[in-house]
């Protein structure tokens, strides 16, 4: 009989190994949690996709029925959206102004010098890029303020609010800018 008693206190001091080896799984899930604080590091630095943020973060007009088109509501809406982007384009481009002139490294190695100048041209070729896109802003506004904007430049109907809101500096209903991107493939391949 004492072979028994011992076969059962061996069996009880398996029993609480099973115990700390389910205190070990919380210490994995926390290992789990960490993870995603290295990817939203990684979303808030890259550059590229300001515009695409700055876009969806745009609040949708609350569309009544009955509403007439481009009314004084929507085009304070309108006026909003675009000023802020004008806005934010704006520090963008007085950012690279003096990122430029605070910015006159002489690198001794010539591939640190060729990286900077090719980081350098990238920057350049982005903000002409936005400055071409802060023209079309301010055209959006004038056309606004000449009650000529949310119509389309070919044939005159509405472009529409959701599509003004999507590119709020559309000039072309969906149709004529179909049209368009139809005739420039035919011609550029």
């Amino acid at each position: 009989m004492p072979k028994k008693l011992s076969k059962k206190v061996t069996a009880k001091k398996a029993a609480p190994k099973k115990v700390t080896a389910k205190k070990a799984a919380p210490k994995k899930v926390t290992a789990k949690k960490a993870a995603p604080k290295k990817t939203t590091t990684k979303k808030s630095s890259p550059k590229k996709y300001e515009e695409a943020q700055f876009l969806a973060s745009i609040k949708p007009y609350a569309l009544k029925k009955n509403e007439k088109y481009m009314n004084a509501k929507q085009k304070k809406h309108f006026i909003a959206i675009l000023d802020s982007w004008a806005e934010q384009l704006q520090m963008e481009q007085n950012r690279t102004a003096e990122k430029i002139q605070e910015n006159v490294s002489n690198f001794p190695d010539e591939s640190d010098r060729a990286t900077h100048e090719e980081e350098f041209t990238l920057e350049l070729r982005t903000r002409e890029r936005e400055r071409k896109l802060l023209s079309k802003i301010n055209e959006s506004i004038d056309d606004l303020k000449s009650n000529d904007y949310g119509y389309c430049a070919s044939c005159g109907i509405e472009i529409g609010i959701r599509r003004l809101e999507a590119r709020p500096t559309a000039t072309r209903c969906i149709d004529c800018k179909t049209i368009e991107e139809i005739h420039e493939r035919q011609q550029f391949g």
